[in-house]
C-alpha cells in the first residue's frame, strides 16, 4: 500500500511536469465539448470520497449545468482544488463545493476550514513553482505546481480562477467557465 501511494505520487508529479512543458510549449491538447459540469463535479467528488475517511466531501447547489470543455481538464483542476482543501485542513472535517451559474458562467467554489494563506501570497499563488514559505505550510511539501496547472486550464477555458483565504482561517478557491463556447 506504501508503494503503490508512493508510486502514485511519482505518476502525478510526472504528468504535472508534462503538462507544464506542454503548456509553455502551446500544445497541451484540449478535448472541448458540452458537458454537464455539476455531473463532473459529483463524479470527481465520489472517487475523492472513496479514498478519504479524514473529510467529507459535500456539494452545494445541485442543478444541472452545462458549460463547453474539456471535461477531463476540468477534473483535473477539481481533483487538484479538493486534494489541497484536504491536505491543507487537517484539523477540520468537510470540505464543501458549491455550484451557481449566473447568465453567462458557471461559478465553482472549494471551501475547506484549513490553515489559510496569508494576503502577501494570494498574488501569487497561481505562479508557476510558487511555493508558500512558512513554518506551517512547510509540512505540507509540494512543488508549487498544481495551482499553475489549474489557473493555466482555466485560462484556456475562458474564465478566472482566484483565492479568498486568511491565515488559520480557511480558503475558497473559486472559479469560473463560460457557459457557452468563447471563441
Amino acid at each position: 500500500a506504501i508503494m503503490d501511494t508512493q508510486l502514485n505520487k511519482l505518476t502525478k508529479l510526472i504528468n504535472d511536469l508534462l503538462d507544464i512543458s506542454k503548456m509553455q510549449q502551446g500544445k497541451l491538447d484540449y478535448q472541448e465539448e458540452p458537458f454537464d459540469l455539476v455531473a463532473l463535479i459529483q463524479e470527481v467528488v465520489e472517487n475523492l470520497q472513496a479514498g478519504t475517511s479524514t473529510h467529507q466531501l459535500l456539494i452545494e447547489g445541485r442543478t444541472e449545468v452545462q458549460v463547453y470543455g474539456d471535461r477531463d481538464r476540468i477534473g483535473q483542476v477539481l481533483i487538484n482544488l479538493l486534494t489541497n482543501a484536504i491536505k491543507y485542513s487537517p484539523r477540520a472535517d468537510t470540505v464543501s463545493v458549491r455550484v451557481s451559474k449566473d447568465q453567462e458562467n458557471a461559478m465553482v467554489s472549494v471551501q475547506d476550514c484549513g490553515i489559510g494563506i496569508a494576503a502577501a501570497d494570494h498574488e501569487h499563488i497561481f505562479e508557476r513553482f510558487y511555493q508558500v514559505t512558512d513554518r506551517e505550510e512547510n509540512i505540507y511539501p509540494g512543488l508549487g505546481m498544481g495551482l499553475y496547472i489549474c489557473a493555466e486550464i482555466i485560462k484556456r477555458h475562458h474564465g478566472r480562477i482566484w483565492v479568498e483565504s486568511r491565515k488559520d482561517h480557511g480558503s475558497t478557491f473559486s472559479f469560473t467557465l463560460p457557459l457557452t463556447y468563447a471563441s
